[in-house]
């Protein structure tokens, strides 16, 4: 006789055990997602320091090349013009290193491969003095910076991705202000206010950090973030200014 063998049957999860399971999904997932968005991050700024690195470098290959002379924001006129991305590939040999990995958009480059203004990840030091002159790194002799390692040569920059998004600031490849200390301007350009104007300063696009080369080639980084109405932390106006 054959013998019939009952199996008891596996209980089913009830709903509120599917709930519960669910629920410690959500709250692992708000947990660790944060965590990879920033070591995401944090690795696109390390990309970003190695970028501006090269970039000091290859100015100090220019300045051998040129009298000690530091590469300045642009040369030439109208459809001549050009800006210093064009004036460091030579020395770089890789283009991509002018798009920093955090910016809205990267570099971009016009036919005739000139790269457009406002696309600049990273802004050059050329602020001026009341009168006008050029008082920062840009295009400066070597030996006129007296504090090589203490002076700002680029920053991380404000990209667009048109000129008409750029308003009344589409040259994105230069932050161009006038110290404070020195007064009022006296023409064109206006006095520098980081804490409330954001392209004083470099753009803390790295979840509240801003990275920098100095005219030495070294590069690091720096908090600049917003808060409670104004912008903290940042750098100060002497380590803009080339000579003092």
């Amino acid at each position: 006789m054959r013998m019939l063998h009952r199996h008891a049957g596996r209980p089913a999860f009830t709903l509120i055990e599917l709930l519960v399971v669910i629920a410690i999904i959500a709250i692992l997932a708000a947990i660790l997602f944060p965590v990879f968005a920033q070591a995401r991050e944090k690795a696109r700024q390390t990309t970003c320091l190695s970028n501006l690195r090269q970039i000091g470098t290859a100015a100090q290959m220019y300045a051998q090349d040129y009298d000690e002379r530091l590469p300045g924001t642009e040369l030439g006129e109208g459809d001549g013009e050009y800006h210093w991305t064009e004036m460091l590939v030579p020395y770089t040999k890789n283009r991509g290193i002018f798009s920093c990995p955090s910016a809205p958009v990267p570099t971009l480059f016009a036919p005739n491969g000139v790269a457009e203004e406002f696309t600049y990840s990273y802004a050059m030091n050329d602020i001026h003095d009341p009168s006008g002159g050029h008082i920062g790194a840009a295009f400066q002799p070597l030996a006129a910076v007296s504090f090589p390692s203490d002076t700002l040569y680029m920053v991380d920059g404000w990209p667009v991705a048109t000129e008409a998004g750029a308003g009344a600031y589409p040259e994105r490849h230069e932050i161009a202000w006038v110290p404070a200390v020195l007064g009022a301007p006296r023409g064109e350009g206006h006095r520098r206010d980081a804490a409330a104007n954001a392209y004083d300063d470099g753009n803390g696009r790295h979840t509240g950090t801003m990275n920098f080369v100095a005219v030495d080639g070294h590069a690091r980084a720096r908090r600049r973030e917003w808060q409670n109405g104004r912008f903290d932390g940042g750098t100060r106006d002497e380590e803009w200014i080339a000579a003092r």
